[in-house]
């Protein structure tokens, strides 16, 4: 289904209690807004939680619904993945300082197009330079990790490694980014990567 194909007749018909224009708005929608979230938290399954959340709460405000819906939809996912980075406990989270939490719920906040606007952006070049700068085994392995979202067991399977292996060589490039990326952009690329 198209973005655009959600008319005024469905959100009143929604305002109205209709479960059909209920369904058709979050099956027309969900994929999209769970890759919002997911460039927001960097977790499938977390992203699926937000979005849900969002639906639940969006089924229970259906009374108060105005036409064009996806304007209040985006909004809600980037208010619900705020929520989750400011509630959530990351293993790493000594890592990250307030003023990276600071930057990235600012980034979130600007963010008109929130699935463009990070690859259009200086910060992720200069972070994709110095990730191709790896050497070739961890370049293939951080860049599994951190582009394609995929797990480090799923990594070991592809690369015929260990988890322990995988784990190993995505260290390897934390701490080789960490000395050549600049303190902020180090900071942005670890919140992405949580």
């Amino acid at each position: 289904m198209d973005l655009n194909e959600i008319s005024e007749k469905t959100i009143t018909a929604l305002r109205h209690g209709d479960v059909k224009s209920f369904d058709k708005i979050y099956h027309t929608y969900y994929l999209y807004l769970c890759a919002i979230a997911v460039y927001y938290v960097r977790n499938r399954q977390v992203a699926a939680e937000i979005v849900n959340d969002v639906f639940v709460s969006f089924w229970q405000k259906r009374n108060q619904i105005t036409y064009p819906v996806l304007p209040y939809l985006r909004r809600a996912i980037q208010n619900g993945s705020i929520s989750y980075l400011r509630s959530s406990s990351y293993a790493e989270r000594e890592l990250i300082e307030e003023d990276a939490l600071a930057f990235l719920e600012n980034h979130i906040l600007s963010s008109d197009n929130p699935l463009e606007s990070l690859e259009a952006s200086e910060m992720h070049e200069m972070i994709l330079q110095k990730v191709n700068e790896l050497p070739d085994r961890c370049r293939a392995i951080f860049k599994s990790h951190l582009y394609e979202s995929k797990s480090y067991t799923e990594i070991a399977e592809e690369y015929g490694l260990s988890v322990t292996t995988v784990r190993v060589q995505m260290k390897i490039a934390l701490e080789k980014l960490k000395d050549k990326l600049p303190g902020s952009h180090f900071i942005a690329l670890l919140i992405f990567f949580l």
